[in-house]
């Protein structure tokens, strides 16, 4: 049985390009030329949100834009609430209080009150977390989910990949294969896969190519897709317990298929299929960082090929030329179809993290 998953990215970063429309008159170019740079009203930012995604707009373009142009409201509080409830992240919410200091100006200060020095980024960020670290626990995991793919930098990490089964005649999996598999991650592209070893010997197979079941996307995908707004994921906490040596909370999930970005593909027919999911998750309780989430999909029509689908990812800190990063450090995914009682499972190690473009090779802290 040849079966994949294939999990929506949000990771991947377009270019916005910002065009004048041509038209037979002078005219309307030079209206839509001086539209193109008036500031922006709340509604106008609250709209470009909604378009961040894959091949469109990045949270780093919205805020380039805003810097740019600037805006035309005070961010109080309760705006800037209001923005992060619509998905911004620290790079939109950081540009959007330069830019109200700027609309606010030196005609609102009382008299006799001094000019605000500039704030470093450091401050910056310091208030920002400061801010965050008000919300509610789970606000606050959420507010470190969505910065997952912004604070990533480019890198390669390599993937050892144990490939088992389980057939209808067997009690406990057999090994098949092991893969080593170089993935390449850029801001710009996502990420790359390069099949390099199977079984330790250097093969020059392509990685789609391979038979049996592959994956790609869980390390990048699964956190910032759960806790998307668009999801609608319902969160109930559980229990306090420790893992991995720290304390947690654990909550479990579910989300409707209608609101999922879960795509799972079966190479065989090449049918592909959106399935909702149910799941766990642990937050660390002084970080407010997720540590492991684990999620099953549900509402599987029943004539898809695949009717089970499970899969865990794992993140820690790890250190890349000196700077730490959350990152995945382990992943499972299982695999089968319940009527022939066939099952795959991949296990999948990340090693060795280092610079895309260095030499460095820094050993995970």
């Amino acid at each position: 049985m040849k079966i994949r998953i294939a999990l929506a990215s949000i990771i991947l970063f377009g270019l916005v390009i910002i065009c004048v429309a041509q038209s037979g008159r002078e005219t309307g170019g030079q209206q839509t030329a001086r539209d193109s740079d008036k500031p922006f009203s709340k509604d106008e930012i609250l709209e470009m949100l909604k378009k961040v995604g894959p091949r469109q707009l990045s949270q780093g373009d919205i805020a380039a834009e805003i810097d740019r142009r600037g805006i035309t409201f005070i961010a109080d509080e309760k705006t800037l609430a209001e923005l992060r409830q619509a998905g911004a992240r620290s790079f939109v919410l950081i540009a959007v209080q330069h830019a109200s200091d700027d609309v606010a100006g030196p005609h609102l200060r009382t008299p006799g009150e001094a000019a605000e020095e500039p704030v470093s980024e450091a401050a910056e960020k310091a208030k920002l977390e400061a801010e965050v670290a008000r919300m509610p626990f789970l606000e606050q995991a959420r507010h470190w989910a969505m910065e997952f793919a912004n604070q990533l930098p480019d890198f390669v990490v390599t993937q050892i990949v144990r490939r088992d089964a389980r057939g209808p005649n067997t009690r406990s999996w057999i090994h098949q294969d092991t893969l080593e598999v170089e993935l390449t991650y850029r801001v710009e592209r996502g990420e790359e896969l390069k099949l390099v070893r199977m079984n330790g010997a250097p093969t020059t197979q392509r990685y789609d190519d391979l038979d049996g079941s592959t994956s790609t996307g869980e390390w990048g995908a699964m956190m910032p897709n759960l806790f998307r707004p668009e999801s609608r994921a319902d969160f109930k906490e559980v229990r306090h317990e420790t893992f991995n040596g720290h304390p947690t909370v654990l909550y479990d999930f579910s989300v409707e298929r209608a609101n999922s970005s879960n795509m799972i593909t079966e190479k065989k027919s090449g049918r592909s299929i959106r399935a909702g999911y149910t799941g766990s998750m642990w937050v660390d309780a002084d970080t407010k960082r997720v540590l492991r989430i684990e999620q099953s999909a549900i509402e599987i029509p029943r004539d898809f090929p695949i009717s089970m689908a499970e899969d865990a990812v794992e993140y820690d800190w790890i250190t890349i030329s000196g700077e730490r990063y959350f990152l995945p450090t382990h992943a499972e995914v299982i695999l089968g179809h319940e009527s022939e009682r066939f099952y795959t499972r991949n296990m999948i190690e990340f090693k060795n993290y280092h610079k895309f473009e260095g030499t460095i090779r820094v050993v995970p802290n």
